[in-house]
């Protein structure tokens, strides 16, 4: 455990990412700015009120392709830097200078595809068979064609891009710079707490008065700042709710589904059955917890304890190199030639420093070197983070190598089956290098609290709670932080039932960013149900399941989400692999209950 957080100009280089290998210097950066905001001028003049044939169209889409580009490289840019450090006050003003800046941008653009959308089926049919690698692009303009609204009005809601986008930065600014937590002392010894301590050590610490005063300290700073965060969130659910309603759906939940190709049957379906049948499945794994650990009771700051401590690592850096080579060698020379690359061209930042962005996450800007987010602890729950995020990272490697920009990104519902099929391959590889019965035992624990719990649980709850909020707003309501908390509080208490003491569990609506990201916190399990079924079939040695996946991988998002899921020969039209992935959880942790 890090004693104490450095300021960023601390840290060794070998343990941040290269940012360079986006753009050698600032001066790069800003001339790729000026060619963005040029070309997307000289895009508007050319091409505004002009596309009216299938040829010129098509030279058009070239033009907004690589502005799309542009786009993509410049943002990760401006975003990435300020986020391992947002108590820089250059970063800072740069990210938002570079918002106001994009707006326009975007504003200037905004004609194309509402021109598009007023022509005539006919017209975007002949532009859709003009290019494969452009079909799905027009596709989408015909599917949104109803969705559409006024030129002159798209074009304003792009110049207030950075307005609306407000609520997810005073979020991030609120957590990341706004709240200082202090000390907090056990037995008379001082401890030192922020969010990243917290969620990266304190909720895995052996002592139980340490986790649990960890868990009250944290939970009583959280409270603090309640109203804050709850006008953050109500702004943004507001704001979806309206531009539902602009755009013609009857609900803000259709809304935000429509991008994902995902019916709202599917969407039901995968809360209702987790819920409904995964919960008693986790009640027995808490009991075995507070069996395990001698626990006087169990409590919401108990969840994320270990079942055993016997056999966990204590890891370096280097020594994830050879948890990653050897779990995931069973994908293939090509995937793994790509994943290796990550500790040699520096893909991941590693450290632990005041102002870095929580969690983890992966960026992959088009065609240039992914980046990942973490805080190293040395934990195996850190090597689990590492393997999910090159999942990501060789995805979009694979796909972008296939797909132009436009059609590089499959559905939301899909994005996070490659990050968990590679948690999946790394219990696997932790469970075949030992013969040690209990070992085992604890391999398999290990997934159940890092994949399983993270996915199907903590997101899952998340989703819950997140639906039981839009159907608020959909009959009209508005939320506060009193009507937030009460509402999370009841997602845990259906799920944990009473057994287990939920105090202050209400407050966790405020510790996560997903809630700005549209419908995301449920696709964790979705994407775990495909990477559950994958996973087995090529440890199981089913013909051609490898090499299935590496074809759906470098599928991008050109086909819909259950196409794309038959490529790898997985069938998400029903519950069969929902239920199948909930059996496999329920087995497992019957085998570590032996």
């Amino acid at each position: 455990m890090q004693n104490k957080l450095m300021q960023r100009s601390e840290i060794s280089e070998d343990l941040k990412w290269n940012i360079k290998g986006l753009y050698e210097s600032e001066q790069d950066y800003d001339n790729d700015v000026k060619k963005l905001q040029d070309l997307s001028c000289k895009f508007k003049t050319d091409y505004e009120g002009k596309l009216n044939d299938e040829n010129t169209i098509l030279d058009a889409l070239k033009v907004y392709e690589q502005i799309k580009i542009l786009i993509d490289h410049t943002e990760h840019y401006a975003s990435l830097d300020v986020s391992v450090d947002m108590n820089d006050n250059f970063k800072n003003l740069r990210a938002s200078k570079y918002g106001m800046m994009v707006s326009e941008v975007f504003a200037n653009i905004s004609f194309f595809t509402s021109e598009l959308a007023l022509l005539d089926v006919a017209m975007l049919e002949k532009c859709k068979a003009l290019d494969n690698n452009y079909a799905v692009f027009f596709e989408d303009i015909i599917a949104e064609k109803p969705h559409k609204l006024d030129k002159n009005i798209e074009h304003a809601l792009s110049m207030l891009d950075v307005v609306l986008e407000s609520p997810s930065d005073c979020y991030e600014n609120t957590k990341q710079m706004d709240i200082r937590f202090d000390n907090f002392e056990v037995n008379g010894k001082s401890y030192e707490m922020s969010f990243v301590k917290f969620e990266n050590e304190y909720q895995y610490e052996r002592d139980t008065d340490v986790r649990r005063s960890a868990y009250k300290h944290f939970a009583e700073k959280l409270d603090m700042y309640k109203h804050t965060i709850a006008t953050d969130y109500n702004t943004q659910i507001q704001k979806e709710k309206i531009m539902s309603k602009m755009r013609g759906f009857d609900s803000v939940i259709d809304y935000l589904l429509f991008s994902q190709k995902v019916t709202r049957d599917m969407y039901n379906r995968q809360i209702d059955t987790i819920m409904t049948k995964l919960a008693p499945v986790m009640r027995k794994y808490a009991s075995l917890i507070k069996k395990n650990n001698n626990l006087d009771r169990m409590t919401f700051a108990d969840l994320k304890l270990p079942l055993f401590s016997d056999y966990a690592p204590k890891l370096n850096i280097d020594d994830a190199k050879d948890y990653v080579y050897n779990a995931l060698k069973v994908l293939g020379d090509e995937y793994l030639e790509i994943a290796m690359n990550y500790k040699k061209d520096r893909w991941v930042d590693f450290a632990q420093n005041i102002g870095k962005s929580t969690g983890g996450f992966c960026a992959s800007p088009y065609k240039k070197q992914p980046y990942i987010l973490l805080s190293w602890t040395g934990l195996l729950s850190e090597v689990f983070t590492l393997v999910h995020e090159i999942g990501h990272a060789v995805h979009f490697s694979l796909a972008q190598k296939h797909n132009s920009i436009l059609t590089q990104e499959p559905s939301l519902y899909l994005v996070e089956a490659p990050s968990t099929c590679n948690e999946m391959l790394l219990t696997n590889y932790l469970i075949s290098s030992s013969k040690d019965e209990k070992f085992k035992k604890w391999a398999m624990s290990c997934m159940i609290e890092n994949t399983y719990y993270h996915n199907f649980v903590t997101h899952l709850l998340e989703a819950d709670y997140q639906r039981k909020v839009y159907d608020l707003v959909d009959k009209g309501e508005t939320v506060n932080a009193y009507i937030l908390s009460d509402l999370m509080k009841e997602t845990y208490t259906n799920f944990w039932g009473e057994e287990i003491d939920l105090s202050t569990a209400e407050y966790t609506w405020m510790r996560q960013p997903h809630y700005y990201n549209g419908l995301y916190s449920y696709t964790y399990s979705a994407g775990l149900v495909v990477a559950t079924v994958v996973s087995q079939n090529i440890l199981n040695n089913v013909k051609d399941a490898d090499k299935n996946w590496i074809k759906f991988l470098k599928s991008g998002g050109t086909k819909s989400p259950i196409e794309l899921c038959k490529v790898a020969n997985v069938d998400i039209s029903t519950d069969s692999a929902l239920n199948y992935t909930i059996d496999f959880i329920a087995k497992t942790v019957d085998e570590i209950a032996k």
